[in-house]
């Protein structure tokens, strides 16, 4: 099942999670968000903390406990993408009441349509969820999509394919050899990994030249 679908048809409540440039987190009832495609989710929110926050700190996550399970739910890592005042979808969201909303927020308040990213999905409790099969290249570590070649995450193996430094055979992007080595450029600030390219790695950093 979608993350779409997921939200428009199970009950339950969320809390979505932020904090300030400095750390301090804040916490807050919302519904369940609107998607838009199976990588953004909407949220309707109020000028208050969690939409302050937001103007300092881009990442949020947001947990959701089913309502007819004790513990089960997902839990769903966000970094925000943009925001809007646009009152036509401001009015379309708070006319469906399944959609987006602060749970707090008066009708007349100044409100915001905020967009993000969803990052990474994992169920109320366990370790990631695995990727649905039928889905188009995902990562079940990280959730993101991947090229067929796959990533450090996940690899793909390709028995056939040799390496382009040292020419030995290898199964999978997590070879490494002397060469190769030195053409390190990126690491994941996820999981740690190096690689050359920074699409083998989920949240990929440049590393810096050693002086």
């Amino acid at each position: 099942m979608s993350l779409g679908n997921y939200f428009e048809n199970v009950r339950g409540k969320g809390i979505l999670a932020t904090s300030d440039g400095r750390g301090v987190v804040d916490a807050a009832v919302y519904a369940r968000p609107h998607f838009v495609g199976e990588d953004t989710c909407v949220f309707l929110m109020a000028d208050r903390v969690t939409h302050k926050n937001l103007q300092e700190n881009p990442h949020a996550a947001y947990l959701f406990v089913e309502e007819s399970h004790r513990y089960a739910g997902k839990r769903l890592y966000l970094t925000k993408t943009k925001e809007s005042e646009d009152q036509d979808i401001i009015s379309e969201l708070r006319r469906n009441r399944s959609r987006p909303t602060d749970c707090n927020q008066s009708e007349d308040a100044k409100s915001f349509v905020v967009y993000f990213h969803v990052d990474s999905v994992r169920p109320l409790v366990g370790d990631y969820e695995k990727a649905d099969p039928s889905s188009e290249n995902r990562c079940p570590t990280c959730q993101g999509k991947t090229t067929g070649s796959g990533h450090l995450c996940v690899p793909a193996r390709h028995e056939d394919e040799t390496c382009d430094w040292c020419g030995a055979s290898i199964v999978d992007e997590r070879h490494l050899c002397n060469e190769k080595v030195k053409e390190l450029a990126y690491y994941c600030n996820s999981c740690g990994r190096a690689a050359v390219q920074a699409e083998h790695v989920c949240d990929p950093r440049a590393i810096a030249p050693s002086t």
